[in-house]
């Protein structure tokens, strides 16, 4: 079995032969025998080189995957955060509240189907999403975003007044990451924030500049 350079090498020489006899052809001093062994033999090495070319692309090393971006570190300066939340005053509050966690990329969506919209839109880490909201549930935002391949690897905390076992259980079989239960306690959402991504307690980090 040829490697793929020695079939090069072979081919180049067949080419080369293939070239020669038809140089041949064109001349007249060829009588009706020679020209039909010449084109008998430019029909064997056109075969030969179609072998030749298969056995190359075959023996080639596949293309090497492109390795995705690296993307910096993810902190709360670059975090990027969709609120779906109904209410006004409960979004506002959470804008407020990653706002004082030093969270700068912050969009809102005012119901289900807009959540769903942007999730589909644009890439997020991480997504805060009521249970009961117009439209479409929260739980049925999730569901349709992971089930059309938009979530993109975004950290799905349900934040919801829903407190029965029953319904946080299904949301975390179904694939939710995390919940967080209304009122929502700063302290506990910010730890949750943290440890979704790895972040440095806020004592640790430095100081904006």
């Amino acid at each position: 079995m040829l490697t793929a350079a020695e079939c090069r090498v072979v081919l180049a020489t067949v080419t080369q032969r293939r070239a020669w006899l038809l140089k041949q052809l064109d001349t007249s001093t060829l009588d009706d025998k020679a020209r039909e062994e010449h084109m008998e033999t430019i029909k064997l090495l056109d075969s030969v080189i179609k072998k030749l070319a298969s056995a190359i692309q075959r023996a080639a090393p596949p293309p090497k995957p492109k390795p995705a971006p690296k993307r910096t570190a993810i902190t709360m300066e670059n975090l990027r955060v969709l609120i779906a939340e109904d209410n006004a005053d409960s979004a506002e509050l959470l804008i407020d509240v990653l706002g004082d966690f030093g969270v700068k990329n912050i969009v809102h969506a005012e119901d289900g189907m807009a959540a769903f919209d942007k999730i589909k839109a644009s890439p997020f880490d991480l997504i805060l999403c009521d249970w009961d909201m117009p439209h479409i549930n929260g739980l049925d935002v999730y569901k349709k975003a992971k089930a059309s391949n938009t979530l993109r690897g975004a950290h799905f905390i349900m934040v919801t007044a829903v407190s029965e076992a029953a319904r946080i259980k299904e949301a975390v079989q179904l694939g939710v990451n995390d919940y967080i239960v209304k009122p929502v306690d700063i302290d506990t959402l910010e730890a949750k924030i943290r440890a979704a991504f790895n972040m440095a307690a806020a004592d640790n980090e430095a100081p904006a500049s």
